[in-house]
């Protein structure tokens, strides 16, 4: 714990703090906070170390210690487990299962996914220098058929952030995120529910940073510093979490109805002529909107028919 209050001081200070006030701060020796400041060095967190003392250096490091404070700035209620992992749903998973009683205000970060997952059981890479995370959330009254709206939502927020930084963001339907006609981000949400209601969304979020992506999958496929420079992975995770959960919050009061013409403005599916793949059948016609349980509506020949589970494509 002495070793986040160090960083706590300093993280805290716009100027310069020398060893001498931090350890008559905290009740140690001046030798104590050396060994603290290297340790928190030696976990990649940029601390100028100087005659006049020491000064945080805003960085990149995905430390949980640096993203814990960055998600309390913001009032969120979520612990903050950074970590290597085959797949962070499943680590939140695991850890859920072996600890019924535990909080399920989480954030689950990894640097990299040696199993990183997508949507109909594909694979999702997951190279050193993206953003992997797994948003667990307790809803108050939430039904597995709210399931997919969260889904739309969960890419409208990462939409939004990613507007923030680059241009032509647009959401294939239900939840990929594509940056200038090529994917960027790629959702699966997996639920833990009782007889009756959702206990937990398991919302799992890879977003391509600067990540290498194979040859295969370049022509479709991009990364966020193709497209801008200087990008943090932490400020993608905080802005994300913060829109999120608070959106997560407004739906279970309002519903998706309030985020509706957000969502649409976004599609590169609704309003276009597509061809839906789900099991063994195609449907091919234009994509009119969403019903209210959010599924894609599509004009197929003057029938309209709903798609509940689908892979899109022109």
């Amino acid at each position: 714990m002495t070793t986040e209050k160090v960083f706590d001081i300093i993280y805290d200070s716009d100027e310069y703090v020398r060893g001498e006030a931090i350890a008559e701060t905290l009740g140690i020796t001046r030798t104590a906070i050396n060994k603290h400041i290297k340790k928190l060095q030696s976990m990649g967190i940029q601390i100028d170390a100087t005659r006049r003392g020491y000064k945080y250096i805003s960085s990149d490091t995905l430390c949980g210690i640096t993203l814990a404070r960055k998600i309390a700035d913001k009032k969120l209620p979520h612990n903050v487990i950074v970590n290597n992992v085959d797949s962070t749903n499943n680590a939140v998973k695991a850890m859920i299962s072996n600890d019924p009683s535990m909080s399920h205000e989480l954030l689950y970060i990894a640097p990299s996914q040696m199993s990183g997952k997508g949507r109909l059981g594909r694979v999702f890479e997951s190279a050193e220098g993206g953003v992997y995370m797994t948003i667990c959330y307790s809803p108050n009254n939430m039904c597995v058929s709210d399931s997919l709206k969260i889904v739309l939502l969960t890419g409208l927020c990462v939409a939004k952030v990613l507007e923030k930084y680059t241009t032509n963001v647009t959401i294939k339907w239900p939840n990929d995120v594509f940056v200038s006609d090529k994917k960027i981000t790629g959702i699966l949400l997996e639920s833990v529910i009782n007889e009756y209601s959702v206990d937990a969304l398991i919302i799992g979020i890879g977003i391509n940073i600067s990540n290498k992506l194979s040859n295969s999958i370049t022509d479709i496929a991009t990364t966020l510093d193709e497209h801008c420079e200087g990008v943090f992975r932490e400020d993608i995770i905080v802005q994300v979490t913060e829109l999120l959960y608070n959106c997560l919050v407004e739906y279970e009061k309002t519903g998706f109805d309030s985020f509706l013409d957000d969502y649409i403005s976004r599609s590169r599916t609704i309003g276009q002529v597509v061809t839906v793949t789900s099991g063994n059948k195609k449907i091919t016609g234009e994509a009119l909107g969403l019903s209210e349980d959010g599924y894609l509506l599509i004009n197929n020949n003057g029938v309209i028919e709903k798609v509940i589970v689908g892979d899109v494509g022109a």
